[in-house]
């Protein structure tokens, strides 16, 4: 409220200031008879006429003139909508005033902030002008934008005469007017510190318990107000009043609280004077007074409340109580007075943290001093085992640090993690308090329950010297943790180049893998880091380490799984093979073993076959050289006698017969030669027509070869793929049921969820035999039927002929029964008692797809879905089956007769035993 007030006189002083800047020079251009200088003020100020200007100088002379000349101009507003009755109001020109209401200007105009000239009299606090512009019909109950009145605004003065005179002219219930914020005008005096304001508002039964729109009653303002009167005016209310001493506001705090925040100790004086005074009320914070001193470090005010009875002890939302606060504050003063009262204890809060614990994390050396000079118990722990020295290192402190190992803190003290302050320091980057406390001898080879040393918490966080330093210091940059992880791999896994850099500079091994074959080439890759698999892929790290999992995943797969496009992309530029890829060509190797162990397997049985058929070879090759002997002697004979005899039959033929053109010898030959070159081509054909068949039968060999090879490798590649299903699926039902079992050994109540889960099992029993029974009473009478079964397909004749022909024909399965009793449609859908106490069984106990219980199953995902393999009985899924096969019979019987209607109005209860507990 205060900062409205602020607001407001600043724009009246402003443009009163714009206003009476331009009224010195132009007061005396006028004087000297210049009139121009009149259009250069006009030029200036925006909107602001000579009508205004001589207003506000008080020029009567030239203000009747322009009257006269310029009676439009009466009521014309400036910028910001101020008319010239206005401008003689703030400038206190109550003759000008007067000349304009004569002239007939209207009194209740309004600027642009929906004020009044009577606005501004009664904010200026002239009683004059507020007279005159009353008996003029000035409009006492008009608000501005703010929603306030002329009352809210005579508040911001002392004058008591404007006050009374607009209290006469109102009636007592318009006292209490509200602006747009809930304050009335007893609010505004409050706050200004105005004692005869508020005894007037008061004198005239104006309500002191209207809380404005914070919740805050006028004894609220009161107590926050800073002005010297201000605890007369707190003493007057709460002597009219003095039951809303202890009224909160919509924050829940008091008159006290308010008191307190600003400092101000004699209203803290009187309001705890008070009869009846809470001092330890508690805001929504549960914060009392007590804290609000401490934290704002109010040494005086914090003796006040504690000799008055202040809840020392009382803790916040936080647990913390007011010592703590002024101890995270580094309020030296306020500390050292609640440790001058004995009955102040350092209480710990929710965590089990004291205030000098508090003071250790936020650095406050003067109050660490303060509590060490009063032998606090330095070596303190809270409820994870840490210690002020904890504290001070996880926040970075060199200087607190210092101050409690200069006062015997024990440097190595574990936590219940086995973290010594040495190991929060490295975790959190904090340079010199690592540097104090090896200085200060703190061990470095300390493991803490993880088996992790101070070295990999350092890579954790990336800090890259303080990895130097301690492996300076002698910490091994190759140890491993209990997981088999190196602090290489901790900083993989964030990413930190700068930090690998260092270790793998000081012979850290890139190729070690932990107990899962996780490298620090793996975890870079599951993350996307793609500097640091390239750093990695630069000091000679092998791209393709598989995991010992059941998967064996390899760098590559944690990328393409991730989604790392740019990390795969280089992964295989640099030869990186997915566990797919590795799995193909074992494969191949695989089966290239497995065909030279069968040739080498049969090649024993084959050899006796392969020798017979080289001896077949051999002998044929020798019968094919003797037989072509033979031809050969048997030609070269038949050419030897040939010759032989060729001499003389030509001396006979040329002696006794000279003209004859052929003999018979010479016929004779002529055949045989024709004979030799006919056997001759048809063995060249042979030949050939041989070399043909051959490279054939080669060809359809190769063909062969690679048809059964290509058969091979898909067997074997299903082979492989179905057994990997069977392993992955096995390995999935072995592990949640690892799981289950260790979760029912460790938590509590797990012979109670046995119980449970036999209760079920008993519910599951029961609801299967119930079932099989009612299937058991049902089938003799009933039988199933398919759209191909021949009694089927006669009814659907039968139909079809009553359709012609009008003739209805039998139902040979329906059999009489009693009618049954008329059900509501929606009687379907409400489930029997059986199916209610199964389904409850369902959902309470099954460890499978229950969503609550007493306690989580192992077997269910936060949203209620089963882990790692699906839940789908076989036995809902028969009778989904024969759900759709009764749908599609009825389907087909919908245009039958009403009497063959029947076999759907006598479906099979078991299928509306499914749905109600479906």
């Amino acid at each position: 409220m205060g900062d409205n007030i602020v607001t407001d006189t600043q724009v009246t002083g402003n443009e009163m200031t714009s206003v009476m800047g331009a009224e010195g020079p132009g007061v005396t251009q006028m004087e000297n008879g210049g009139m121009d200088n009149v259009a250069e003020i006009e030029q200036e100020l925006e909107g602001v006429t000579q009508m205004h200007v001589a207003a506000v100088n008080g020029d009567k002379a030239l203000l009747a003139k322009q009257i006269v000349s310029s009676t439009q101009e009466l009521d014309t507003g400036d910028q910001f909508g101020r008319t010239p009755l206005m401008f003689c109001v703030l400038a206190d020109r109550l003759d000008c005033a007067e000349l304009l209401l004569r002239a007939g200007t209207q009194v209740n105009r309004s600027d642009k902030g929906g004020r009044t000239a009577l606005h501004w009299a009664a904010h200026k606090g002239n009683n004059r002008l507020l007279k005159l512009l009353l008996s003029k019909g000035a409009d006492i109950k008009q608000k501005d934008n703010e929603g306030q009145t002329v009352l809210h605004l005579c508040t911001r003065h002392k004058s008591t005469k404007c006050m009374n005179l607009l209290l006469r002219q109102l009636s007592p219930g318009e006292i209490d007017d509200q602006d747009k914020k809930k304050r009335t005008a007893l609010h505004w005096a409050a706050s200004y510190g105005n004692v005869e304001h508020v005894k007037l508002l008061i004198k005239q039964d104006s309500n002191i318990g209207i809380p404005d729109i914070e919740g805050k009653t006028p004894l609220h303002w009161a107590a926050s107000c800073m002005d010297p009167d201000a605890p007369s005016c707190v003493r007057l209310i709460l002597e009219t009043t003095p039951t809303v001493i202890n009224w909160p506001d919509y924050e829940g705090r008091t008159a006290l609280h308010l008191a307190v925040a600003d400092g101000n100790e004699s209203i803290v004086k009187v309001l705890i004077s008070v009869l009846n005074s809470n001092i330890s009320a508690l805001d929504n914070m549960f914060r009392t007074p007590l804290h609000w001193a401490a934290v704002l470090g109010h040494p005086g005010i914090v003796s006040l409340l504690l000799d008055n009875g202040g809840d020392y002890a009382s803790a916040d939302a936080n647990g913390a109580t007011p010592l703590h606060y002024a101890a995270q504050n580094n309020h030296s003063d306020t500390v050292a007075v609640f440790l001058t009262y004995k009955i102040v204890v350092d209480e710990p809060d929710v965590e089990g943290r004291s205030a000098f614990m508090w003071a250790g994390g936020k650095g406050a050396d003067d109050v660490v001093t303060v509590f060490l000079r009063s032998d606090v118990d330095i070596q303190q722990v809270d409820k994870n085992g840490g210690t002020a020295l904890h504290a001070a290192a996880l926040s970075g402190h060199a200087s607190t640090v210092k101050i409690l190992l200069d006062h015997g803190a024990l440097i190595d003290a574990p936590d219940l993690l086995k973290h010594t302050p040495l190991f929060r320091a490295c975790e959190m980057g904090h340079t010199d308090v690592v540097q104090t406390l090896i200085d200060y001898g703190a061990r470095v080879d300390v493991l803490d329950h993880d088996g992790r040393s101070s070295l990999h918490w350092a890579a954790l966080g990336g800090h890259a010297y303080i990895c130097q330093t301690l492996i300076k210091y002698g910490v091994d940059p190759n140890f491993r943790d209990h997981n088999g992880r190196t602090p290489l791999q901790c900083a993989a896994y964030g990413g930190y180049v700068n930090c690998m850099s260092v270790l793998m500079e000081h012979k850290a091994d890139p190729n070690d893998q932990d107990n899962e074959g996780m490298t620090a080439l793996h975890w870079a890759c599951s993350k996307g880091h793609l500097d640091a698999v390239k750093l990695l892929m630069e000091y000679r790290a092998f791209p393709n380490h598989m995991e010992f999992t059941e998967d064996r995943y390899t760098p590559l797969d944690y990328a393409l799984m991730g989604e790392h496009h740019d990390v795969a992309q280089y992964m295989i530029e640099q030869g990186a093979l997915s566990i797919t890829g590795i799995q193909d060509i074992a494969a191949l190797k695989i089966q290239s073993a497995f065909r030279g162990f069968r040739v080498r397997k049969t090649f024993t049985e084959r050899k006796r076959l392969l020798m017979k058929h080289e001896q077949l070879k051999k002998e044929a090759a020798r019968k094919r050289a003797v037989e072509e002997t033979r031809k050969k002697e048997d030609t070269k004979h038949k050419e030897e006698v040939e010759e032989r005899q060729r001499p003389a039959y030509v001396d006979k033929t040329l002696v006794t017969v000279t003209h004859e053109p052929k003999t018979e010898q010479v016929f004779a030959m002529s055949y045989i030669s024709a004979k030799k070159k006919r056997e001759k081509e048809v063995s060249e054909q042979e030949k050939l027509l041989r070399s043909h068949e051959g490279v054939k039968n080669a060809k359809s060999i190769e063909k062969q070869r690679q048809k059964n090879f290509r058969l091979k490798q898909k067997a074997a590649f299903r082979i492989q793929k179905a057994w990997k299903k069977y392993k992955m699926r096995q390995f999935g039902i072995l592990t949640v049921a690892k799981q289950s079992i260790h979760q029912l050994q460790t938590q509590t109540g797990a012979e109670e969820f046995q119980k449970q889960i036999a209760a079920l099992t008993i519910q599951l029993a029961w609801r299967k035999y119930y079932r099989r029974k009612l299937l058991r009473s049902l089938t003799p009478n009933r039988r199933q039927l398919h759209l191909w079964d021949p009694e089927v397909i006669a009814m659907k004749q039968k139909a079809l002929v009553k359709q012609i022909y009008g003739e209805a024909p039998p139902v040979p399965f329906w059999h009489p029964a009693p009618k049954k009793p008329a059900r509501p449609y929606w009687s379907k859908w409400v489930p029997s008692a059986a199916a209610l106490s199964y389904n409850f069984a369902v959902d309470r106990y099954h460890p499978l797809v229950s969503k609550k219980g007493f306690l989580p199953s192992p077997f269910i995902d936060p949203q209620g879905y089963p882990k790692n393999f699906d839940w789908n009985p076989l036995e809902d899924e028969d009778l989904a089956i024969e759900a759709q096969v009764v749908a599609a019979v009825k389907l087909s019987y919908r245009r039958s007769s009403s009497r063959c209607s029947s076999f759907s109005n006598h479906r099979p209860r078991r299928y509306k035993k499914k749905a109600a507990v479906t």
